[in-house]
């Protein structure tokens, strides 16, 4: 048998399964029902996975409404997916940013008085301005209306009528956790804020938020996770989602510890008996966080090779890590593929004292993409 694996590579790869991404996503509709739209969160590079053949994957499945948090990030999705759907901007809009939303027509979230001004007075003399959403705070307490500037907007109706907007939004701090108070209170909070205003759609919850019951869904939900494949809530075996990414890192070398043979930056891991251990090509610059070090703290960080687990030792370099293949029947051969996340993302997540968003997002563009 030769020592080196089939399509050898040394360059670590990131598999992203479209059809599981499609399958998130229609099995996220059918869970809200026809009356409730099912946009998309494609921020920070659709979490990591490509922003652009996302989008247009999931426009394929029927989504015509995506979110993400800067113009810059707006352009390139419309750029993709073409004119006949809504993309809305949810840091706001900005002066200098103001040619990409009328060129790329996004749709600013508007979270202040001051960003509901400057929208109005940017508009003015523009014909067909993309329309805008409103984000009021409901105790997140991060962007939104907070409650005094709320009521003064509630006063203004010209201002109300200017900057034309078309969805009335909030966002939860607490949907994680079924059971928190705080759920609830949002959710009376925001009845109550949308009633003051002219009746438009509303949006209240992201992944987690779905799994809250209908009362949370209104005729807009904003999924991202768990578009993605990662769980959203405490309670996982309510999730009907299925893997979408798995970071395949190959075996570069194969090296033979001795027992009180120390390996790796610090010399952080010393051997307790005679080991094997493959050395494979991906590292905290492909998206494998420095806390999946053993001894980090967290619990025993692991990879899947041969369909079993094996442990991740030492400290995790930019572009190497080790993993203890002692426990497998064959040896690996140069070559051969170490899985990151994919089934195992929340497990790997945890283990790495981090959020499976995280892990996503820290992907990096090193890694060639294969779109199955």
């Amino acid at each position: 048998m030769s020592e080196f694996g089939p399509n050898y590579s040394s360059r670590p790869v990131l598999r992203i399964d479209m059809a599981a991404l499609k399958y998130n996503y229609n099995s996220l509709a059918k869970r809200v029902g026809p009356k409730t739209h099912v946009a998309a969160a494609v921020k920070a590079d659709a979490y990591g996975l490509g922003a652009e053949r996302i989008s247009k994957a999931l426009y394929g499945a029927g989504c015509r409404n995506f979110f993400v948090a800067t113009s810059g990030e707006g352009k390139d999705v419309r750029a993709a997916i073409g004119d006949n759907a809504s993309i809305y901007v949810l840091n706001g809009a900005a002066p200098r940013d103001l040619t990409l939303f009328f060129g790329s027509n996004l749709k600013p979230v508007i979270n202040s008085m001051t960003q509901a001004h400057m929208w109005m007075d940017a508009i003015k003399n523009v014909k067909s301005p993309p329309f805008s959403a409103l984000h009021i705070d409901t105790g997140i307490n991060r962007l939104g209306f907070p409650s005094e500037e709320f009521q003064k907007f509630i006063k203004n109706k010209s201002l109300q009528e200017k900057i034309q907007f078309d969805l009335i939004m909030s966002h939860l701090a607490c949907a994680p956790d079924q059971e928190n108070p705080y759920n609830k209170q949002q959710l009376d909070a925001f009845k109550r804020a949308a009633a003051a205003l002219t009746m438009k759609p509303m949006s209240l919850a992201n992944s987690a938020g779905i799994y809250l019951g209908k009362q949370y869904h209104f005729q807009m939900v904003r999924p991202g996770i768990a578009l993605y494949g990662g769980y959203a809530t405490d309670n996982p075996a309510q999730e009907d989602v299925k893997p979408v990414v798995s970071l395949m890192a190959p075996v570069l070398q194969i090296r033979r510890l001795k027992k009180g043979d120390s390996l790796g930056y610090n010399a952080t891991f010393t051997a307790e008996n005679d080991m094997t251990v493959a050395i494979v090509g991906a590292g905290y610059a492909d998206g494998i966080p420095v806390s999946a070090s053993s001894g980090a703290g967290g619990g025993v960080n692991q990879a899947t090779m041969q369909n079993k687990r094996v442990s991740v030792i030492g400290r995790v370099s930019m572009d190497l890590t080790a993993l203890d293949v002692t426990p497998l029947k064959k040896t690996p051969r140069l070559g051969d593929w170490a899985e990151f996340f994919g089934s195992n993302l929340q497990d790997d997540a945890a283990s790495a004292q981090t959020l499976n968003y995280e892990l996503l997002i820290r992907l990096s563009h090193r890694a060639r993409r294969e779109y199955r």
